[in-house]
């Protein structure tokens, strides 16, 4: 078991509270945005996490929030130096979840020796609960997904051990149906990927139902602002406490963007570079990677676009596509490379204007904060619901037009998508511009993080208070 020796902190804070999140970034870092608003407030966070996660989740985290590790056990297939799903393909990732299953004994062990009055956990975790219940311990399960992406779950009415069915299907809030309704087939397919898992472990889908149906109180990453009918909609489905927290928008990142980078940008006038990158753990396909590049060629505006290919790519597959697609482009008004970039940095620089993305929901959020158009062509799960929310619902978003069988993009699409938001003179630009605009207002008015952090205090008080 994980040594019980913590980092820092005071214990002495009445509301104490343990963060777990899963194994991927995109999990981990909206958790300690939600553990450095709490903690500012005054709760007592104690945060769960492996060994070598701890430098990265250190420099984000606030100082005075201990760091409780332990162990990943040995699973069949996982190596033993894959900690995350960054960089990992389904069949890593799903091992990883399995790898993390294992650690409910631990996991148990912690939180008896802790005593903590919440357990804050993630969508993989679905057994918490259980645990947190048998211990005196309330269980919040933390939603880092939209609201709409939430609601989906919901949507056919499911329990942890059914299937999708039309039969159970119940409609969503009215000025959201056309989300809904306005599904492609390759849409349909992204979505429900989730619920076929690599093994005889649960799938995403099931354990994300498990937690929704077994929590005690759900917290959601999003404001009434943005989603309110949503919003309402589960917490009267789900028949418990759903408590928005806020979009939490992290901080200014520590660090610098690479001396080359800043250079190159440097160069554009202000908000003229279209920015690309589909995270850390959404791939296109080499066909897809030369259609999107040439894409942003034919827009005509200067591009940085961050390309990454997973851990399981063959290598030589890998450097054959690099070499063939990576390097300078347009003259030297391209870059084409892979790896990591501090992508907070880049959507605040002000020559960068546009970015072309996957519809992550943190990766949004950054984007509005740093004045940024948005171009999406979501690749999975929950990325096609964040699009709708973005697109369809707040209209301040347009995504590359696409196939409606398979998803395939064309580069013309990529250009003329890129132009929608990037001309003054197109009128659907004007109108998305305008909304964006709007909703990046909203987002960043004075107080309005701080407000949602103490009513969810408030409430989470409440809820500790209850039988």
């Amino acid at each position: 078991m994980g040594s019980l020796a913590m980092e820092g902190g005071d214990h002495d804070q009445p509301l104490q509270v343990v963060m777990f999140p899963s194994l991927g970034f995109g999990h981990i870092f909206p958790f300690i945005h939600f553990s450095n608003a709490l903690a500012a407030n005054g709760v007592k966070i104690t945060f769960l996490t492996l060994p070598s996660l701890v430098p990265k989740i250190r420099l984000a985290l606030d100082p005075t929030i201990p760091i409780l590790n332990y162990k990943l056990p040995a699973i069949d297939g996982l190596p033993s130096d894959v900690d995350s799903t960054a960089g990992s393909g389904q069949v890593l990732a799903d091992l990883l979840s399995q790898a993390l299953d294992a650690t409910r004994p631990q996991i148990a062990t912690i939180l008896g020796k802790l005593a903590p009055q919440v357990v804050v956990f993630d969508s993989i975790q679905g057994w918490v609960p259980e645990v947190a219940e048998s211990l005196g311990i309330k269980s919040v399960y933390f939603c880092v997904f939209t609201a709409i992406t939430a609601a989906s779950t919901i949507l056919f009415g499911l329990t942890p051990h059914q299937r999708p069915s039309l039969s159970r299907l119940r409609l969503p809030p009215r000025p959201l149906l056309s989300s809904y309704l306005s599904m492609k087939p390759y849409e349909v397919r992204g979505m429900l990927s989730n619920t076929n898992g690599s093994g005889p472990a649960p799938s995403n889908f099931s354990r994300l139902v498990s937690c929704m149906a077994r929590c005690d109180a759900i917290a959601l990453k999003s404001v009434y602002e943005m989603e309110a009918s949503v919003i309402k909609y589960l917490s009267t489905r789900c028949r418990k406490p759903v408590l928005p927290t806020g979009v939490l928008l992290p901080k200014a990142p520590a660090g610098d963007i690479e001396p080359k980078l800043t250079q190159w940008l440097n160069k554009f006038p202000k908000g003229t570079v279209v920015f690309c990158s589909f995270g850390s753990e959404s791939y296109l396909s080499g066909k897809q990677m030369k259609e999107l590049v040439v894409g942003l060629e034919l827009s005509g505006f200067p591009f940085l676009a961050v390309l990454n290919t997973p851990a399981d790519v063959p290598k030589g597959k890998r450097q054959e596509l690099e070499d063939e697609i990576f390097g300078e482009k347009a003259e030297g008004r391209g870059i084409v490379r892979s790896g990591w970039v501090n992508q907070q940095l880049i959507l605040r620089h002000p020559a960068v204007g546009c970015y072309v993305n996957h519809a992550g929901y943190s990766s949004i959020m950054e984007a509005v904060e740093g004045g940024c158009q948005l171009v999406m062509a979501p690749l999975k799960g929950d990325q096609y619901m964040n699009m709708k929310l973005m697109v369809v619902e707040l209209r301040a978003a347009v995504n590359i037009n696409r196939r409606a069988w398979d998803g395939w993009f064309t580069r013309e699409a990529v250009g003329k998508a890129v132009r929608t938001v990037m001309v003054e003179g197109s009128k659907k630009g004007k109108v998305v511009r305008a909304n964006n605009a709007k909703l990046r207002e909203i987002l960043l008015q004075e107080g309005l993080q701080e407000d949602y952090t103490k009513g969810f205090i408030t409430k989470l008080k409440e809820l500790v208070a209850s039988p």
